[in-house]
């Protein structure tokens, strides 16, 4: 301690003394920052599971067409064969009958994994662009979830969940915070189209599974329930509308996994 420094190093304390070089204490530690959550990302590997359902769902959906138009003519021979002498095109209706049903459960069960995997995505992705500092968004992850389950409302909330997703997620957007630019932005034409595609689908199958029903008459209840088909023209009419309908859904699913890599290249940058 002195009055005056004595060489290279020496400090000057609150005492107004010099101290040397070797008496200087530590500097105080840094303040340690208050801790945050870890900013919500995308797993790339969901992601790729929902593209891999979309195709997956799509083929299984495209075998069940072929399948139902082989089945098709099958069960208008067994109509239209004479009674009592129809065993031959029964059977061959019956078989075919379980072919094409086969092929649709295997569809519906890839679209139950792929719809799960959906909602699952939509809330992911959804807190996924927090860090863009997008101002003005409609919806939220709840909505991303909830919004398959409105009736009626479910053919429209879950796009424009996913038209705010990728109008966030635009590379023009520019860096955070983004404001409101990002409700400028165009969107992706195959996401429209499978969207469009989809729904048109659903449509046309309640169409059908109405002109089936209408074709059909039922009668006793639990093991002794019997269906028959009472208009066999109208009832292959309904097939050919379900047809239809699982065709839409096919293309739509296809149309899908193109929408979900652009999104992915966007999401996943």
């Amino acid at each position: 301690m002195s009055d005056r420094p004595q060489g290279e190093g020496w400090w000057l304390a609150s005492d107004g003394k010099w101290y040397p070089p070797e008496s200087r204490p530590a500097p105080p530690p840094a303040p340690v920052p208050p801790w945050a959550p870890p900013a919500a990302r995308l797993s790339p590997g969901l992601h790729t599971s929902v593209r891999v359902f979309l195709y997956l769902t799509a083929g299984a959906t495209g075998l069940a067409v072929i399948a139902l138009a082989y089945a098709i003519p099958k069960m208008y021979d067994w109509w239209t064969a004479p009674v009592g002498a129809d065993a031959d095109e029964w059977e061959a209706w019956q078989s075919a009958s379980r072919l094409w049903g086969g092929a649709g459960a295997i569809a519906g069960l890839a679209g139950m994994v792929l719809f799960i995997l959906l909602l699952v995505w939509g809330s992911q992705a959804y807190r996924s662009l927090a860090p863009t500092g997008a101002g003005g968004r409609s919806w939220s992850p709840g909505w991303a979830v909830g919004g398959w389950f409105l009736p009626l409302a479910n053919a429209l909330i879950p796009r424009l969940v996913f038209s705010e997703i990728e109008r966030i997620a635009h590379p023009d957007n520019g860096p955070a915070p983004i404001g409101d630019r990002w409700r400028r932005q165009p969107l992706i034409g195959t996401g429209l189209g499978a969207w469009i595609l989809t729904v048109a689908g659903c449509v046309v199958g309640i169409a059908g599974a109405v002109i089936m029903a209408a074709a059909t008459e039922t009668s006793g209840s639990g093991a002794d329930m019997l269906t028959t088909v009472t208009n066999g023209e109208l009832y292959r009419n309904g097939l050919v509308v379900l047809a239809a309908s699982l065709a839409l859904a096919a293309v739509g699913q296809l149309l899908g996994a193109a929408y979900f890599r652009s999104l992915g290249e966007r999401l996943l940058r």
